[in-house]
């Protein structure tokens, strides 16, 4: 048996670390800092290891010459704050700190309402390409951490479920140890933004972070590190007045997983959170990679957001749909027209690969083909039928388009996704009944005879059996 897992997006750790407050999650990656600004306040959290060692990555990034009170974004209560206060302190500079989401920080310094940040990677290399320049990291500061943490519920009742999220966080820690795919690292670039290079994502997965294999107990060594970091965590919420009270037993924050009689965790559903920093590259990879089915976690029902499945396709399909989210805002009817004409195109190539002649003029005759012998699913054939008629009613009045150009994205994503998968299969289908051909080698389908395969007359080189001509000699056949 397996357990579901669902996964729940949020703009940072402190963001999901509100999210505990209501029972939404059970476990996250949370900076050392917001964690102990929840458990402080009570909040039922606690540890379950070190996640990565923060390094490069996170930073506090200026452009120009730094004033005495600079205008500093940040997130209120998290580890970037934590690190410019450190910066402060060691650089004799009063900054006055501006509670923004990651995003929001780095559109405010490129505007110039803003005189740096204090952040994380991706947006750290983001600021440092608007010219800004890294002066002080969480190398400079020395105790952060960002942790493995689980709601006290979660770790009561859901032990087996925590140990598999555990070993996919492994296995996905030791791929970016090691080294990712052309495949992965294609994909976390798309998801971080594709502003980067494949050369500065591999980078920041290389460099800005300590990626820490967490698949075995806490160490002794370990625990300390964590009670020290929290400790200077302490000290940061104490003087910059976030917290008043006393301290909480530190060491009583970490959960080693151990109670062999906590009940069984396989039918539960594990809730996951995460957010668009490269801290949480492992959720992501275990996700594209599939390291949680692998680790009996079964995530297909999951929804994952539109940028991570758009980083999931081809680039020929994810250029596509950059050209079409450009116009969305400012050109919507032409969005919605293109957005048409892509999936258009795409079918017509399809339709020839799998029947062997010209598609219909009309391309809805293609869909109904596709939908009558099984190859398109219900859902995908009705989703193209209404872009088709989306199109043809901008192409004439755009009445609709303002409204629906956002939905109509979101349905040519759905689209592609399908024709990334089906693409490969239609090489191994028959042309006229749709049955799965077992063996690229069958000259014939065995369910209606339909011919696949044969020789030229002229040559004798092996030809596809609804060429008109063979590509070998040129013959008629």
């Amino acid at each position: 048996m397996t357990t579901s897992v669902s996964f729940t997006f949020a703009t940072s750790g402190l963001q999901s670390m509100l999210k505990f407050f209501t029972g939404t999650l059970d476990a996250a990656y949370f900076g050392s800092t917001p964690f102990l600004l929840g458990y402080a306040y009570g909040l039922p959290v606690r540890t379950i290891g070190i996640a990565q060692r923060l390094g490069k990555g996170h930073a506090v990034v200026t452009r120009g010459a730094i004033p005495t009170r600079p205008r500093i974004g940040t997130v209120s209560g998290s580890t970037g704050h934590e690190i410019a206060h450190a910066w402060a302190n060691a650089s004799d500079r009063a900054p006055v700190f501006v509670d923004l989401p990651p995003n929001d920080q780095i559109m405010a310094f490129k505007a110039g309402f803003i005189d740096g940040i204090s952040c994380w990677e991706p947006f750290t290399s983001m600021a440092v390409r608007l010219g800004g320049t890294r002066i002080f990291t969480a190398e400079d500061s020395g105790t952060q951490l960002n942790l493995l943490c689980v709601s006290s519920e979660a770790e009561r009742s859901k032990t087996t479920a925590l140990r598999s999220f555990l070993r996919a966080h492994s296995d996905a820690t030791r791929k970016l140890q090691s080294g990712l795919s052309a495949n992965e690292l294609h994909f976390l670039q798309g998801v971080f933004g594709e502003g980067l290079t494949h050369a500065e994502c591999d980078n920041i997965l290389r460099n800005g972070i300590e990626w820490v294999d967490t698949a075995s107990e806490p160490t002794d060594q370990s625990r300390e590190e964590i009670v020290r970091s929290l400790r200077a965590s302490w000290d940061f919420l104490i003087s910059s007045g976030l917290f008043a009270g006393n301290m909480p037993i530190l060491q009583e924050s970490l959960a080693p997983l151990d109670n062999s009689d906590a009940p069984s965790s396989d039918t539960s559903k594990l809730r996951l959170g995460y957010s668009d920093s490269i801290m949480c590259a492992p959720i992501l990879i275990g996700r594209h990679s599939r390291l949680f089915t692998a680790n009996g976690l079964d995530d297909t029902d999951s929804e994952s957001r539109v940028i991570e499945r758009v980083a999931s396709l081809d680039e020929e399909y994810r250029k596509a749909l950059r050209s079409i989210r450009s116009l969305l805002t400012r050109e919507p009817e032409l969005a919605v027209i293109k957005a048409g004409k892509t999936v258009e195109q795409e079918l017509a190539e399809l339709y020839e690969r799998s029947f062997g002649r010209v598609p219909p003029k009309a391309i809805s005759g293609a869909i109904q083909e596709f939908s009558d012998t099984g190859i398109m699913p219900t859902r995908i054939a009705a989703a193209a039928h209404w872009l088709r008629n989306l199109r043809n009613d901008s192409a004439h009045r755009g009445r609709e388009a303002v409204q629906y150009a956002e939905t109509a994205y979101n349905v040519t994503v759905d689209i592609l996704e399908w024709l990334q998968r089906e693409r490969p299969l239609q090489l191994l289908r028959c042309t006229r009944c749709a049955r799965e051909i077992e063996d690229a080698n069958w000259i014939a389908c065995p369910l209606c005879g339909q011919l696949r395969r044969r020789d030229c007359h002229e040559c004798g080189k092996r030809i596809q059996a609804s060429w008109k001509a063979c590509p070998h000699c040129g013959h008629s056949v």
